[in-house]
């Protein structure tokens, strides 16, 4: 076995031996950071259009919310296919601390975002906000719904305990409403997690 694939499987093993949501959010955060070589749900490497904010998204997971997808707000662009994309700036998670939350909302709120909140069991109010456009039309959204049956696939691979702690979890998604702006988002995020560091 070469040592880049013992290093995935002794990642495997890693992720399999956690209980909790917390304990999920730092591995993802090591994985951000680079010193955990695969993540259980997305493989080895983030995708690259997160390097810009790849910092402040360890920040946040080492904060509490189990994020499990997000991008950067861009204008309008034209992609390797020739179409014009544009993103807003939108993350997506999991949180388990009711106090991280108020203080999340809360943040979000006062810089003008938009944040969307499920629980597994109860989708409840706006339900999701689309997020990249192609040549116009909507190709994908942040805030959707997640069930417990599409919990435990996006998770396979976690102990029972883990998936408990994810499903038990708030959903919640903030996405930037300003198309193409990325510099409202992340700095309230680093600012957030600034705060809770220093409380």
């Amino acid at each position: 076995m070469t040592s880049s694939l013992l290093a995935r499987y002794r990642a495997r093993r890693v992720w399999r031996q956690a209980t909790t949501l917390t304990h999920l959010a730092h591995l993802t955060a090591d994985w951000l950071d680079g010193t955990l070589p695969a993540h259980i749900t997305y493989g080895p490497n983030p995708d690259p259009e997160t390097d810009g904010i790849t910092r402040t998204l360890a920040a946040i997971n080492r904060a509490g919310y189990l994020t499990t997808s997000s991008q950067p707000g861009h204008p309008p662009a034209v992609g390797h296919d020739g179409s014009v994309y544009e993103q807003r700036a939108a993350i997506t998670g999991h949180i388990a601390d009711p106090t991280l939350l108020h203080h999340l909302v809360d943040t979000a709120e006062r810089a003008g975002l938009t944040v969307i909140t499920h629980t597994a069991d109860t989708s409840t109010g706006l339900d999701w906000m689309i997020a990249t456009r192609q040549d116009g039309q909507p190709t994908a959204a942040f805030g959707e719904h997640v069930t417990p049956v599409q919990l435990r696939a996006d998770w396979r691979g976690v102990s029972d305990q883990a998936h408990a702690a994810v499903a038990a979890a708030v959903q919640v998604t903030v996405v930037d409403p300003v198309w193409g702006r990325n510099d409202m988002l992340w700095p309230a995020l680093t600012h957030l997690t600034a705060a809770i560091a220093t409380a």
